[in-house]
């Protein structure tokens, strides 16, 4: 059974839209690209809300003076438990292309290390921490025990 050439024609052209109506739609959804062709800036992503945030803006050298100084966090009653910050450690992003080709971007990445009179409350890991020059600011800190003193860590990590 022959196939008449103004239906051969039809199907084709249908076939053709639909295929191009397809893809479009794929590179749209998959794409991690902006319509101008670029990978949008990281800081643009960022809510406001979030920039306005002191940690937003603090590094190591913010750190580097209060070494032994002493911060304060409420405990689950309110009363207020004092935090000596012990180091501020840097940490490096170790270059590899084992696993890519592209290279990684540059992070500002540190902990901070604290002693604790006695321990926070072990509902929450966010602490609003208060020091007399850096204001207050909040934190994700991780408890770790050793020898019955408390020891609290934050990692900060910027994109730069």
């Amino acid at each position: 059974m022959a196939l008449p050439r103004r239906n051969f024609l039809k199907a084709t052209i249908f076939f053709a839209g639909f295929s191009a109506l397809t893809l479009s739609a794929a590179r749209l959804t998959f794409a991690q690209k902006t319509r101008s062709g670029t990978v949008s800036d990281p800081t643009t992503q960022i809510p406001l809300q979030a920039q306005q945030d002191p940690v937003f803006m603090f590094t190591r050298s913010t750190f580097d003076p209060y070494a032994g100084g002493l911060f304060q966090a409420p405990n689950a009653r309110g009363e207020l438990i004092t935090l000596t910050l012990l180091n501020v450690t840097t940490y490096k992003t170790q270059r590899s292309t084992k696993i890519s080709t592209k290279t990684s971007r540059e992070t500002d990445c540190f902990s901070l290390l604290f002693k604790a009179s006695s321990q926070l409350p072990p509902f929450t890991s966010i602490h609003t921490i208060s020091h007399p020059a850096l204001g207050t600011f909040d934190l994700f800190l991780t408890p770790r025990q050793f020898d019955g003193d408390w020891f609290y860590e934050a990692v900060i990590n910027h994109l730069v």
